[in-house]
């Protein structure tokens, strides 16, 4: 069955021979599609730049779709998937699928949470630095010509507080990572942590306010729920000291954009660092607030975490059609 979708749509798909092609799998995002490892009984079609129209137009033929965050799989574009039986993500969250519309259609969806690790746990400690020492703003004012060392005196990672908020796979590898710098931790979960997981760390668990008002820099690890949606707001914001900073790797709405853009304004904390937002890409106000390092959502982009990833994908699909056929 061929796809009817615009023509320039088409030539991003890698298709293979339709007649050898028995499960269709549709790739909506950029990623090596070369590295899934699916044998000669599937189809990939790749359109990494698939609108959300077309998304609806010609998901009923796919049994199978590929998505990062890009692609918003809601209740409308999984009931125009007629045939559809897996959503993989490479990567952590799901929170861009509709679990309970795929869960009414008795769809699964898998992701692989374990893949990004190093790679996210590593871009913390970038945004950390970046604050720590002034990077962006040492960047742009030595490429305009001026040499303005005084400017920028920073702070040493050593022998500051971490507090880290969420103690799962990327949490613990954080504070793995700095224990190695020479700082201590402070940990919260809502599940209790095993204590000798936290001393491996160097660190110790504390309640959620103790946590903000005693780091010098809080990093955020949860994923996006009701209870932890804006967890992070006006009245947490006040707890945390004036010389602290705030960092996200997270899910953007974790965060009270609002209330984080009035604090950095008002230097109610020194400065944050997002690398995820309440709506991609971010709008004006939050990127306009002093002290604040943005990246646009890339924890997870290493050239090892992707390839990680999307193996790992491959495996998943490969493996749930050898269980269900």
């Amino acid at each position: 069955m061929s796809l009817q979708w615009p023509q320039q749509l088409r030539k991003h798909s890698l298709q293979l021979d339709e007649k050898m092609a028995k499960h269709r799998v549709l790739v909506c995002d950029p990623l090596p599609v070369d590295r899934l490892g699916l044998g000669d009984g599937f189809e990939v079609v790749y359109s990494p730049r698939v609108t959300r129209e077309e998304l609806l137009q010609g998901l009923q033929d796919f049994e199978v779709l590929v998505v990062r965050s890009r692609t918003r799989v809601d209740a409308e574009a999984i009931a125009t998937g007629k045939r559809l039986r897996l959503i993989a993500r490479p990567g952590t969250g799901v929170d861009n699928i509709d679990l309970a519309a795929a869960n009414a259609r008795g769809i699964e969806v898998v992701n692989t949470p374990e893949s990004l690790v190093e790679a996210v746990s590593e871009h913390i400690f970038a945004m950390m630095l970046a604050l720590a020492r002034k990077l962006p703003a040492a960047d742009s004012s030595t490429r305009g010509g001026t040499w303005e060392k005084e400017r920028f005196i920073g702070i040493e990672l050593k022998g500051k507080s971490l507090g880290i908020v969420g103690l799962g796979r990327i949490g613990r590898r954080v504070g793995e990572l700095a224990y190695a710098f020479g700082m201590s931790v402070l940990g919260y979960d809502v599940v209790e942590i095993e204590k000798e997981v936290v001393e491996r760390m160097g660190g110790r668990i504390v309640d959620l306010d103790t946590l903000f008002s005693s780091s010098d820099f809080v990093t955020l690890h949860v994923p996006l729920l009701p209870e932890t949606r804006h967890m992070v707001g006006v009245r947490t914001l006040s707890l945390m000291k004036k010389t602290s900073y705030l960092i996200n790797g997270s899910r953007g709405a974790v965060i009270d954009e609002a209330a984080l853009a009035k604090a950095l304004k008002d230097g109610t904390i020194a400065g944050a660092a997002l690398d995820v937002f309440e709506r991609e890409p971010p709008g004006s106000e939050i990127l306009s607030s002093p002290n604040l390092v943005a990246t646009p959502h890339i924890g997870g982009q290493t050239a090892e975490a992707l390839e990680i990833a999307i193996s790992a994908v491959g495996q998943k699909i490969t493996q749930f059609f050898e269980n269900k056929g």
